[in-house]
């Protein structure tokens, strides 16, 4: 492999240096000249092409011999009367149009990009913040950034961690605790957390419980490889109790989460957002005690911010100014609401 890496790269280099000479040989046409050019191919008067390009007419003429030294060709015949554009001058015509429109164009998509006003941006976004958050979020950056397109991908905290250092994400929505420390960080809210039981379960019943009715119940918990900070979180209340808890089975991220509790196989307690989705067998009712809550986060690497994401970070922060507890619940039923009221993170 490497005799014939090594091959090719002898080619390579050949064929180069065959294309170098003639890359020497191109004529040296500024941009300037072609404007000249088709000033005066399009007025086919001197003295108004000069006007036209607000310059004296002496330099204008001198900007059109040399290139017509550099092409070797005529481009006009001049008489007292007229000027015309010769054959070699109308093919010209015809060539220079294009070059300066095309110019023209790389220009504005470069200080477009420059600018942030098109571009791709990347988001991940953990299961809570696609029902609650996203849905607030993306029409508002898409209303003043129509020209961005946008990637969403589901991930979780610790997918959205390795996806940041490695750039295949731009911007993470995680939850807080997260053991990583070397993102640039925005705390967007603080949510309380909810029951979610089976509608099996007799605690289905209830219209509020108590820490220590959930910590008698079998728990689905979500895995502690996948984020040991939240995971430890999402139990802290139920451990104050003293009670030992019975971790009956463990899931990778939220929506599977809801997927066992649904099917019966035990209690949990989930971010109050997640009451967007809706699962026939799943109940979502409020705790009678107050617990500490968790702080759905922006996340992005400060050393390679684009102009596109600081307009996404403008936005979002833009938004949190006015975000309410209706923006969150306003898609969920009344009777699922409780008292699960955001506030906004210091």
């Amino acid at each position: 492999m490497g005799c014939q890496a090594g091959g090719n790269g002898t080619i390579f280099n050949e064929a180069l240096k065959l294309r170098i000479p003639a890359l020497e040989d191109l004529p040296r046409i500024e941009l300037r000249q072609l404007r000249y050019f088709l000033a005066v191919a399009e007025e086919l008067n001197f003295t108004r092409a000069a006007e036209r390009m607000g310059i004296a007419q002496p330099p204008l003429s001198q900007q059109i011999l040399s290139l017509e030294s550099q092409l070797r060709a005529k481009l006009f015949t001049r008489s007292r009367r007229q000027v015309k554009l010769t054959k070699e001058g109308e093919a010209l015509q015809v060539y220079a149009r294009r070059i300066i429109n095309t110019t023209m164009l790389a220009a504005e998509s470069v200080r477009a990009i420059a600018n942030g006003l098109t571009g791709h941006l990347a988001v991940g976004a953990v299961c809570s913040a696609i029902h609650s958050l996203i849905p607030e979020l993306l029409p508002k950056f898409h209303e003043l950034h129509p020209g961005v397109k946008l990637h969403l991908q589901e991930m979780t905290v610790l997918e959205q961690q390795r996806a940041l250092r490695e750039e295949r994400i731009d911007i993470a929505i995680l939850r807080e605790p997260m053991a990583a420390s070397e993102f640039s960080t925005r705390k967007l809210f603080e949510e309380p957390f909810v029951a979610a039981v089976p509608r099996s379960s007799p605690l289905a019943r209830l219209n509020r419980i108590s820490l220590e009715q959930l910590a008698r119940e079998p728990l689905v918990q979500v895995y502690r490889s996948s984020n040991e900070e939240y995971s430890d979180l999402m139990f802290e209340g139920l451990r104050a109790t003293g009670k030992k808890l019975n971790i009956a089975h463990e899931a990778s991220d939220m929506q599977a989460l809801l997927g066992l509790v649904g099917a019966g196989f035990g209690h949990s307690l989930v971010p109050a957002s997640l009451q967007n989705i809706q699962i026939s067998t799943v109940k979502y009712i409020p705790l009678s005690e107050s617990v500490k809550g968790s702080t759905l986060t922006l996340a992005w690497n400060g050393e390679s911010v684009t102009p596109v994401m600081e307009h996404f970070i403008a936005v979002t922060e833009t938004l949190m100014e006015s975000f309410t507890p209706v923006d969150i619940f306003g898609r969920v039923p009344q009777p699922a609401l409780g008292n699960a009221l955001l506030k906004k993170a210091g």
